[in-house]
């Protein structure tokens, strides 16, 4: 898939499923939303290529996180600050995850400004 456009608040869309293995992590390709269907604990990792639009204002830091629900899951962030329009990083993060109530909903939110993602991945399993 070529590098898709991400603004600030929207959750990233991940367009293709690898391997997967019965029914506690589901998710349809080409939507932003893993839904976790049993309580427990999964181990969540995601990787990605991000970087700045045509005419974006420097120094443009981005943070991408992990939400649960709509909120922010602590610990599973990075964040990179762009000085010049010809750079990309490569960002990858994970965490452990508890679900009490089943479903929940994971998705990958960018913050502070627009940008271009590409090469996202999430692993999910869960591991108790």
């Amino acid at each position: 898939m070529p590098a898709s456009p991400g603004t600030s608040g929207a959750a990233l869309i991940f367009d293709l499923n690898g391997q997967s293995q019965g029914t506690a992590v589901a998710h349809a390709e080409r939507d932003s939303g893993f839904t976790l269907n049993e309580p427990g604990f999964y181990a969540a990792d995601f990787h990605g290529t991000v970087a700045p639009v045509s005419g974006a204002n420097f120094p443009l830091n981005l943070l991408f996180s992990i939400d649960q629900d709509g909120t922010p899951v602590p610990g599973a962030a990075a964040q990179h600050t762009f000085h010049t329009s010809g750079e990309n990083a490569n960002i990858a993060f994970g965490t452990t995850i508890s679900v009490t109530k089943a479903p929940s909903t994971l998705t990958v939110v960018g913050q502070g400004g627009t940008f271009l993602y590409s090469d996202v991945g999430m692993n999910i399993y869960k591991i108790g």
